[in-house]
């Protein structure tokens, strides 16, 4: 299955579920927001996947000079839940958020599902000293009614996040003996025009200039 695979060392890639087939990738310049009155600037590189029921988004998210990501623990929208985990010698950041789709920059990728929110699970590592990101998302589409309560349904929020933790792993080679590159390298095209610049550089989060406070 096609993967993304970072530039950088230390080298990251991604394993995702068998049941999951891939259905775009691509990579765009970012313009993230910074506390400062200029926009970050960055680039993003992604695969988004599917199976019956959910889309899988992985992404790398790297930085340019001056500018670096905000803490991991920070979140581009409101969180219904938000934790912190030892990974492989790192540190994992998981929230679950609702996303409506107005504001999805992969709303597109989801022809069949028309103005329906999602429920997110987000798994982010930040390395390179904040200056990359690494990114799993794995959504399912909940109906109003849903929305309305989902804050307080946990045993519905506990099975979902579990779900999400299977959906795709973060692979990272150097960090383990039975963990390996792939075998192939390949460059993946510019964006679909699609997909929202301005959207995209909201999802993945916000920035600050290297020294600032």
């Amino acid at each position: 299955m096609p993967v993304l695979v970072s530039r950088a060392r230390p080298v990251v890639t991604f394993a995702p579920a068998k049941d999951m087939r891939l259905i775009a990738a691509g990579w765009c310049s970012l313009s993230p927001e910074t506390r400062l009155s200029v926009p970050g600037n960055g680039r993003l590189w992604f695969s988004a996947y599917k199976n019956d029921v959910s889309l899988l988004i992985t992404a790398l998210a790297e930085t340019e000079v001056p500018w670096l990501w905000e803490a991991a623990h920070h979140s581009s929208f409101p969180v219904l839940r938000g934790g912190a985990t030892p990974y492989k010698g790192e540190t994992l950041h998981e929230t679950l958020y609702t996303l409506t789709a107005d504001a999805d920059p992969f709303y597109p990728l989801q022809a069949a599902v028309k103005d329906t929110t999602s429920l997110v699970y987000r798994a982010k590592l930040l390395l390179n000293f904040q200056n990359m990101q690494v990114i799993v998302e794995y959504r399912e589409p909940i109906n109003q009614e849903q929305t309305r309560g989902i804050a307080y349904d946990l045993p519905y929020l506990n099975a979902f996040q579990e779900r999400g933790r299977t959906a795709c792993s973060i692979v990272l080679p150097g960090k383990s003996n039975g963990d390996v590159l792939p075998r192939r390298i390949d460059k993946i095209p510019v964006a679909d025009k699609a997909i929202s610049r301005i959207k995209l550089s909201r999802w993945t989060g916000e920035m600050q200039r290297r020294g600032s406070l």
